[in-house]
């Protein structure tokens, strides 16, 4: 899995990418594409480029300073797909109410579980 700066580095690049095999960005071009530039420098985005290539969610082709020629692979692909398609799940009042009426029958159905042993024991 990837944490949340390389996920939304990913997200860039494959904005960039416009489904083309192969694209030449520069590390500026990312910087500016990203939505919380407090948290990356060039150094940052150079390093999350490494480590997406090490784990196979991109082909850099080459890179020369601050300039990569890479495409995307399948894995990276899927990620960003499941990416989107993960919606957080909301507890409606319904769930929440069915959960709390089984909290409450399963008490009251081990207390007299208890109790009708105690009284058959003694």
């Amino acid at each position: 899995m990837l944490d949340k700066k390389s996920t939304s580095v990913l997200k860039v690049l494959y904005k960039l990418a416009e489904g083309t095999n192969y694209k030449v960005v520069t590390g500026d071009e990312i910087f500016a594409s990203l939505s919380q530039k407090s948290l990356y420098d060039l150094e940052s985005i150079r390093q999350i480029i490494d480590f997406l290539e090490k784990q196979e969610y991109i082909n850099i082709k080459f890179s020369e300073e601050n300039t990569y020629c890479y495409s995307l692979l399948p894995k990276a692909r899927i990620c960003l797909e499941q990416e989107t398609t993960k919606s957080k799940v909301k507890r409606t009042a319904p769930q929440i109410m069915t959960y709390l009426y089984t909290m409450i029958a399963s008490f009251i159905g081990s207390m007299l579980a208890l109790l009708i042993f105690f009284y058959l024991t003694f």
